[in-house]
């Protein structure tokens, strides 16, 4: 009797195993595969980089991948470098880094690498430190467009402050570098006075303009280099009942410097697309890691290492139409 107890047993485990396995054929879900992990560090908590995290986490659920995203409050070579260390560390495949300081973040960045984390630049470059890949704008050439509108709006006469960021960061030596070579080449009655660098602190940038405006008199076009910039200039020229009097461009394209546009207060601004920095990345990212290098770049159109994200340069005149392409994007355009 015992035997035969034993025997049904063994037949009924038999018989289940091979329903459980019928059903699984038939459609019970295997395991899924685990998440790609990526990371976008950029460097500063401002709305420009707000725009950049939408883009990164629009991919990201596009792409089906996690996309971690951090800024430090501001710019912070040192931060950025240890967060590079620590999203290596937690399992990041890719990362995506706008470096404040080229020099510093390095290290971080060639230790990722080695350690088969894939690495691209996005914002500002960094070509020294073995990444693949930088996204975003040609910063020389969308310099030369700043200054080409300075050099109409002032008439091709005039002296010119500028303020920055960064005297380390890619993206603001080559936006000076094309603003000057436009002037030197082009207008060569408009001189550039002075350099105010302010390490993007929004207050000491503004501190900063109004000192410059008041120091020089004869001041008569600002060139905003940053995001924080424009606006900073703006708020100095204000204070100085200097509108229309000190001309400003600038770089950047936030609610507050579309409300000054439409002030008049700021002439032009040249308006990058950060939102298309943050979804490349992500986009690139996952195809360098999936397709190989060679594929990722032909797929989405990476030549000589370098993805030109584009720029447009915007005034009063074309505010309605600019407003209506970012809200497309989705990009919050309320305010202006």
């Amino acid at each position: 009797m015992m035997k035969r107890v034993f025997l049904v047993c063994a037949v009924l485990t038999c018989v289940g195993l091979v329903l459980v396995s019928g059903c699984a054929r038939k459609g019970a879900k295997a395991p899924s595969a685990k998440v790609l992990k990526l990371a976008v560090i950029g460097k500063s908590v401002h709305p420009y980089w707000s725009e950049v995290e939408l883009g990164t986490k629009a991919a990201a659920k596009e792409l089906g991948v996690r996309a971690d995203f951090f800024v430090p409050p501001k710019e912070d070579a040192m931060e950025q470098s240890s967060r590079i260390r620590a999203f290596a560390s937690s399992g990041a495949k890719g990362i995506a880094f706008a470096a404040s300081d080229p020099t510093t973040v390095l290290p971080a960045v060639k230790k990722a690498i080695h350690r088969n984390i894939v690495c691209i630049a996005l914002d500002t470059d960094a070509p020294k430190s073995g990444r693949l890949a930088y996204i975003g704008t040609d910063n020389y050439t969308a310099g030369r467009l700043a200054g080409e509108a300075m050099g109409k709006i002032l008439g091709g006469k005039g002296n010119v402050l500028i303020g920055t960021g960064s005297l380390t960061a890619t993206n603001s030596l080559d936006r000076m570098k094309g603003f000057e070579d436009v002037l030197k080449e082009k207008f060569h009655e408009i001189k550039v006075i002075d350099r105010i660098v302010d390490g993007e602190d929004s207050a000491a940038a503004v501190s900063l303009a109004k000192a410059a405006l008041a120091r020089y008199s004869d001041v008569n076009g600002f060139y905003g280099v940053y995001a924080i910039n424009g606006p900073a200039a703006a708020n100095a020229v204000k204070a100085a009942n200097k509108v229309g009097k000190v001309r400003i461009v600038c770089f950047d394209t936030t609610p507050e410097h579309m409300k000054l546009i439409k002030e008049g207060v700021i002439d032009a601004t040249v308006g990058q697309r950060p939102y298309m920095m943050g979804y490349k990345s992500v986009k690139i990212l996952k195809d360098i890691i999936e397709l190989g290098m060679d594929k990722a770049f032909a797929a989405n159109g990476v030549k000589d290492g370098k993805l030109d994200t584009g720029v447009d340069v915007v005034t009063k005149a074309d505010l309605d139409e600019y407003r209506a392409k970012l809200k497309k994007l989705g990009i919050p355009v309320e305010g202006w």
